[in-house]
């Protein structure tokens, strides 16, 4: 088997990106971004904290995370940001991060140019973090698929009692996509759209949906199991009916929009095709979504892909584009693997490694902050030898 990581190498500058924290206040409003004088809660104090490092030629990318407000003291607010592991993408190991005033630091954050003190809490070694992550499948289940739909199913199914079984706090979904034909996908526009569902429950729940229903090949994920089947059923048929072929975006965006993720969860996707995404020319279906401002922001989730088709055709935008471009922009990984899934199995992907190398960074902000603004924020990461070098600014609000 032939396999290849590909560890993602464009950085994507998320600072248009909102962390939708509601409502805005008058643009000229301003706000100073008063220094921590004082360890809370252990988070070192703002004045031990050093200016985020000059990052030239990225080759990393922070994943995308989720922020949770924690309680405070003395006036002050604590933020946790959380966040799936980093890879080393000259090695494929994951960076052990260490925040302010440690021996080794390697990443930096700062809220409207000032540094913050930072505390690194790594998920697989302190057990006072939580770690709680929403997995959803993304499977291409069009003709083509035939071939790889029983290893999928049966990789899918392994992996996630492993998951379920290692002490993570997970739930699992599952969304069909592709061309079909026969009167029950009479109402697809060319033939393609959504074609089955599963919300997010128990490893047991997807179990029933891929093996449990009495059907097989890419059946496995058509139709739509769970207690709001049937909902979600109408909503596919309404809304996520037009595309101008497999579209993993679409797929992407009808979990995110209609399933019930939890509050707080780092929100993980795994996108399995053969085929390029077909957005029919419509921008709201096209790869280039995930990069407009306010569209996908960071907290919607890391997206992995793994890749079973042609590589050499060339990307044309909201027509014929390269499926894996989804992970280069949120942070995640890619798995090319053969057209029979042959040799390769899902723990080839990195998503486990990700989630079992997940950190929590800790700061805190003085509570005159909460003042519905925009701040820009920005983490760095740079590895003592250099080798991993990222970065990424966004605006938010803290409400």
């Amino acid at each position: 088997m032939n396999k290849l990581y590909k560890s993602i190498s464009i950085i994507t500058t998320c600072a248009t990106m909102m962390l939708c924290m509601t409502s805005c206040l008058k643009d000229d409003e301003e706000t100073l971004a008063l220094p921590t004088p004082f360890s809370i809660r252990n988070i070192p104090s703002d004045y031990s904290a050093t200016t985020n490092p000059t990052i030239y030629n990225p080759n990393a990318v922070i994943p995308n995370y989720q922020f949770e407000e924690e309680e405070g003291e003395d006036g002050y607010l604590v933020y946790r940001l959380d966040m799936t592991g980093i890879m080393n993408p000259n090695t494929h190991e994951w960076l052990d991060l260490y925040g302010t005033g440690l021996p080794g630091q390697n990443v930096w954050l700062s809220l409207d140019g000032n540094p913050k003190g930072l505390l690194v809490k790594n998920h697989s070694e302190d057990g006072t973090v939580s770690r709680k992550f929403d997995l959803v499948f993304l499977v291409d289940n069009s003709g083509s698929m035939n071939e790889e739909a029983e290893a999928l199913a049966r990789d899918i199914t392994d992996w996630a009692n492993s998951l379920a079984s290692s002490g993570l706090d997970i739930v699992f979904g599952c969304v069909g996509y592709g061309g079909n034909v026969g009167a029950q996908y009479d109402h697809l526009v060319n033939g393609y759209g959504i074609t089955g569902a599963l919300n997010l429950g128990n490893v047991s729940l997807l179990n029933q949906f891929l093996n449990e229903r009495g059907v097989y090949g890419t059946n496995r994920t058509k139709g739509y199991w769970g207690s709001d089947g049937e909902t979600l059923s109408s909503i596919a048929n309404t809304s996520y009916s037009s595309a101008g072929g497999e579209c993993s975006i679409q797929a992407a965006r009808f979990s995110n929009e209609h399933f019930n993720f939890r509050t707080g969860s780092n929100r993980v996707y795994v996108n399995m095709t053969d085929d390029a995404n077909y957005p029919g020319g419509q921008q709201k279906w096209s790869i280039n979504y995930l990069t407009e401002s306010k569209a996908w922001n960071p907290s919607m989730g890391t997206i992995h892909t793994v890749y079973s088709g042609p590589t050499s055709y060339t990307n044309r935008p909201l027509y014929k584009e390269q499926s894996w471009l989804m992970s280069e922009y949120t942070g995640g990984t890619v798995l090319f693997a053969n057209e029979d899934f042959s040799g390769v199995s899902l723990n080839d992907l990195p998503v486990t490694g990700a989630m079992q190398h997940s950190y929590s960074l800790y700061f805190a902000i003085p509570e005159t902050m909460k003042d519905g603004q925009y701040h820009s924020l920005k983490v760095t990461v740079l590895s003592q030898d250099q080798a991993v070098r990222a970065e990424r600014n966004f605006s938010i609000r803290f409400e």
